[in-house]
């Protein structure tokens, strides 16, 4: 009965989580979280070749092959403090985005089918295109009397959330030695913008409002995920993992804002990790992953698109974008059981910052400069069936620097985050 109970709760908080989740926040490498999984947290978010939780298709779908039956529910406080400064003739100013304080849930969920085939689903965000400027700045010349803000157009800001409902189906292999697993995957977004009216005279559709002020706008979208991992000798593995670009309706209300009408993607993902036991209680893990952010043109499109591209107009079939760059990200973990039902993680995960100092003036909105992460978890065990976990991460201040107002002045574009994450898994 207790199964039974925990199974239809899931269904219920998926579609809890799909049609009303707020708040999500993530900006650690580019949009994209660091990690998935409270476990995964702790270890700078390793998890192509280890997997310890329901969370796992988030990195890699193989990691669920043959896993015992499980719930892992947890809640994130994330804390990114942006910041944007501009250099002028006039001296410097720095103006802060006011939303810092965002609460992320996650949920994933495990049925085991036998010692080697399980089923489960998890739902996991992302975001990161989330700023909230206020409204007027002290001293501000560059804009009329009537108004002022970063753009001119009062409170400015624009709000990305992306939630991933990952089904996942994986097996053993080999006598147990390899492990293949796939997910269909089924996107959600939500993106609203304000105050950024001052670029209405670049976009295609000029004076149709389609640019700012439109409220929130939804899409559904699709994708898949492939991954594997092996047991290469006894206590050391390897994984790997593809995931598709997932296919996004148009955000009409803003399709004069991003390219070809709206069109916003979630760019595809690849990986490879290795996990070795150098003790009976110690494990080393890490990860390679690349996003591929040139997949989506809203994202990588530069802004000089609007003087050399016919077509490079906001909202445009090429028009002008963030300029995002594609990045390489190097995850490190390591993992101590300490006995007493005790485990004590840390780890680093070290991203490319996806922004070049040319495309600044746009990233005001979106100011995902992010690099180093260091991070430090625990789990303690309570008999068979209950675990609480916690992981902790700190991203130093990063900046980057670049001209604005066609380069007639210079800004600074900057962020340091904090994350607290707690979990609680059941198994059954």
């Amino acid at each position: 009965m207790e199964a039974r109970i925990i199974r239809r709760s899931v269904v219920t908080i998926a579609v809890g989580l799909a049609m009303g989740s707020a708040g999500v926040a993530h900006a650690t490498n580019g949009y994209f979280a660091h990690g998935y999984g409270t476990k995964a947290k702790g270890m700078g978010g390793v998890g192509m070749a280890i997997s310890q939780d329901s969370y796992a298709p988030g990195i890699n779908p193989a990691g669920i092959a043959g896993m015992e039956s499980r719930i892992d529910g947890s809640l994130a406080y994330f804390r990114p403090e942006r910041s944007v400064t501009f250099h002028t003739g006039m001296g410097d100013m720095s103006v802060d985005s006011d939303s810092e304080d965002f609460f992320i849930p996650s949920i994933g969920y495990v049925q085991q089918i036998d010692e080697n085939r399980s089923w489960g689903i998890a739902l996991l965000g992302n975001g990161g295109m989330s700023t909230d400027y206020p409204g007027y700045m002290t001293g501000d010349a560059n804009c009329d009397a009537g108004g002022g803000g970063v753009f001119c157009g009062g409170p400015a800001g624009v709000e990305l959330e992306q939630l991933a409902i990952i089904p996942t189906y994986a097996q053993k292999f080999a006598d147990g030695r390899v492990s293949v697993g796939f997910s269909p995957i089924i996107s959600y977004q939500r993106f609203s913008a304000k105050g950024i009216a001052a670029f209405d005279g670049m976009s295609a559709e000029a004076g149709q409002g389609t640019v700012s002020d439109n409220g929130t706008d939804t899409t559904w979208g699709y994708g898949a995920q492939i991954g594997f991992q092996a047991e290469l000798a006894e206590g050391a593995r390897v994984g790997a993992s593809y995931r598709s670009k997932i296919r996004n309706g148009d955000f009409d209300d803003y399709s004069g804002l991003f390219a070809d009408g709206g069109s916003f993607d979630v760019p595809s993902t690849y990986g490879l990790g290795f996990s070795v036991d150098v003790s009976p209680s110690v494990t080393l893990s890490a990860d390679y992953q690349r996003i591929n952010y040139t997949d989506v043109a809203a994202i990588s499109n530069p802004m000089s698109n609007l003087m050399t591209d016919p077509n490079g107009a906001l909202g445009d079939t090429n028009g002008a974008g963030f300029g995002w760059k594609d990045i390489n990200i190097f995850k490190f973990g390591a993992q101590y059981e300490a006995g007493n039902d005790w485990t004590w993680r840390v780890g680093y995960n070290r991203g490319e910052n996806p922004i070049p100092s040319s495309e600044v003036e746009f990233n005001i909105l979106a100011p995902a400069v992010m690099e180093d992460h260091f991070t430090f978890g625990f789990t303690k065990g309570f008999g068979d069936q209950h675990e609480l976990n916690f992981a902790a991460m700190y991203a130093p201040r990063q900046s980057v620097r670049g001209p604005i107002q066609g380069g007639q002045a210079e800004a600074t574009i900057e962020m340091r985050q904090y994350e607290l994450e707690i979990g609680y898994a059941y198994r059954f």
